[in-house]
C-alpha cells in the first residue's frame, strides 16, 4: 500500500517551518509599523507637547512680569475711564525697577475682596501725610505707614477707596495703567497727575 511521510526541510517537518514563519510575521509587521509610523508620531506629539508648554510658560511670564489687559467696570475713575467697556493696558515691569509715583493710575487686588481688582490713582506713598476732606470741618490727616500707599478714584462721589478702607499694602498693587486701548476714539496714554485728596 501507499504510505505517506511528513515532508522534511533542513531536518525539520515542513509544517513546523511554516508555523514558525507564520508566528514571526506579526512580530515583523509590528516592528515595521513601530519603526515607520508609531515612533515618528510619538516623537512629533512629544515635540508638540514641549512647544506647547514653552508657549504657555512664555505667556504666563509675559502676563506676570510684562503686560496685561483689563476692562473697566464701575464709575470710580470717570472721566479718565468710562464706567464700562474701556480696555486698558497694564504694565508690570517698571514698578520692579523704579517703584511707584504719586499720580500714577494702578490696578490692585481689592483689600476687601481678594477675588476683585480695583483701578485707582496713587495719592500718597509710604511716609506721606494725606489730608482727607481738606477745607471742610470734617478734615483729618493720615500718615501712610511703610509699605503702603493711599489710593483714590478720580470720581470722588462714587469711588470706594482708601478713604473707606485706609492705606493699601503695596503688595496688592498689580501694575500701572499705561494706555487706554478702547474705544478707538479715546486711544492714548493715561496721564500721571497728582490730585488733591
Amino acid at each position: 500500500g501507499l504510505s505517506l511521510r511528513p515532508a522534511v526541510v533542513c531536518g525539520r517537518p515542513v509544517a513546523s517551518v511554516l508555523c514558525g514563519t507564520a508566528a514571526a510575521m506579526p512580530i515583523r509587521l509590528l516592528a515595521g509599523y513601530w519603526r515607520d509610523r508609531a515612533r515618528p508620531l510619538l516623537q512629533e506629539a512629544g515635540w508638540f507637547g514641549v512647544r506647547w508648554m514653552q508657549l504657555v510658560g512664555l505667556l504666563h511670564c509675559t502676563q506676570e512680569y510684562g503686560i496685561d489687559f483689563s476692562t473697566t467696570v464701575g464709575s470710580s475713575m470717570v472721566p479718565v475711564f468710562n464706567a464700562s467697556g474701556d480696555v486698558l493696558l497694564i504694565e508690570r515691569l517698571t514698578q520692579r525697577i523704579k517703584g511707584f509715583r504719586c499720580g500714577e493710575v494702578v490696578v490692585a487686588t481689592s483689600p476687601k475682596d481678594p477675588d476683585a481688582r480695583i483701578c485707582k490713582r496713587i495719592l500718597g506713598l509710604p511716609g506721606d501725610k494725606v489730608c482727607i476732606g481738606s477745607g471742610t470741618p470734617e478734615a483729618y490727616e493720615v500718615q501712610i505707614p511703610p509699605g503702603h500707599v493711599w489710593l483714590q478714584g478720580d470720581n470722588r462721589a462714587t469711588s470706594h477707596d482708601s478713604r473707606h478702607y485706609g492705606p493699601v499694602p503695596m503688595g496688592l498693587l498689580q501694575g500701572k495703567v499705561r494706555l487706554k486701548l478702547w474705544p478707538p476714539a479715546e486711544i492714548g496714554p493715561v496721564e500721571v497727575k497728582a490730585l488733591p485728596t
